[in-house]
C-alpha cells in the first residue's frame, strides 16, 4: 500500500502542477465551454498540440493509477 500511496503521490506533483497550469492558460483565453475539457484537449491531441497530448496522456495514465490502487485493494482484501 506504501507503494501505491507513493506512485499517486507522485503522479499528483509531476502531473498535476503542469497540467493545473495548461488548464488555467486555456481557460483564460476560454478556449472551451464548461465541462467540454476532455473533448477540447482530445481535439488538441489529434491536432499534434503538445499541451493537448500531454493533457490527454495524464488523463488515462491517472485512470490507470485509480484502476492498479483499486486492483491493488481488492488483492490485499480477497488474500486475507
Amino acid at each position: 500500500m506504501l507503494f501505491i500511496k507513493i506512485l499517486a503521490g507522485l503522479f499528483a506533483l509531476t502531473f498535476g502542477i503542469v497540467n493545473r497550469r495548461i488548464d488555467a492558460k486555456h481557460r483564460k483565453r476560454k478556449a472551451y465551454a464548461p465541462g467540454d475539457e476532455w473533448a477540447y484537449y482530445s481535439k488538441l491531441s489529434k491536432q499534434g498540440c503538445r499541451e493537448g497530448r500531454f493533457m490527454v496522456l495524464s488523463a488515462w495514465v491517472g485512470i490507470g493509477v485509480v484502476f492498479a490502487s483499486l486492483v491493488y485493494l481488492a488483492s490485499m482484501l480477497l488474500t486475507r
